[in-house]
């Protein structure tokens, strides 16, 4: 797989602009761009893709707004803070485990932040050089196919193509666990 080119920085002109018309150098970056900061740092977007994570998440941030549950905008700006602080970079794959129940939440307002951890999968699975094993979308997703996309999520491309055995091991352990729960 050949990896995307490296996103390069914001161009100078935008900052001065903004200097121009606020009167001063823009201040810290915003959680949208910082979570996509992160996110891109780890799987090497190209200016497109950033620019593509900051629309997705500001999308997701007008469609909490749009909910009737009282609590979907603020389960954005968790699951923001969240994937900054918590989230990790596995084989270039973008995980966020720590964040699980913060997408639970944001899910249930039914808002997907970076497609379903089915498509998630898809993606780390691909980067493996593996097929992807889920359709898109949230219906493709259910409860018991998302126990095993997070086992994927969280098993590395050696241990997902039989190179490290202890990683495969508990690859293959995780998805007993996800079937077993299913009956």
């Amino acid at each position: 797989m050949i990896a995307a080119a490296p996103r390069p920085p914001r161009p100078l002109k935008a900052l001065l602009l903004a200097a121009v018309a606020g009167g001063a150098l823009a201040g810290c970056p915003s959680q949208v761009e910082r979570t996509c900061d992160v996110r891109c740092d780890c799987t090497g977007c190209s200016e497109a893709e950033y620019l593509a994570c900051v629309d997705e998440v500001e999308a997701a941030q007008k469609a909490a707004a749009a909910a009737a549950e009282a609590s979907c905008p603020g389960a954005v700006d968790e699951l923001l803070v969240c994937l900054e602080d918590e989230s990790e970079c596995k084989d270039d794959a973008f995980t966020s485990d720590a964040c699980e129940d913060q997408d639970e939440r944001l899910h249930a307002c039914g808002i997907f932040l970076f497609g379903t951890v089915c498509e998630q999968a898809n993606a780390h699975m691909a980067a493996c050089g593996q097929g992807e094993p889920f359709g898109p979308g949230p219906e493709s997703c259910p409860q018991e196919l998302a126990c095993a996309a997070r086992c994927m999520l969280d098993t590395t491309c050696e241990g997902m193509n039989g190179l490290d055995p202890e990683e495969n091991r508990r690859f293959t352990e995780c998805n007993i666990g996800c079937f077993q729960t299913m009956r």
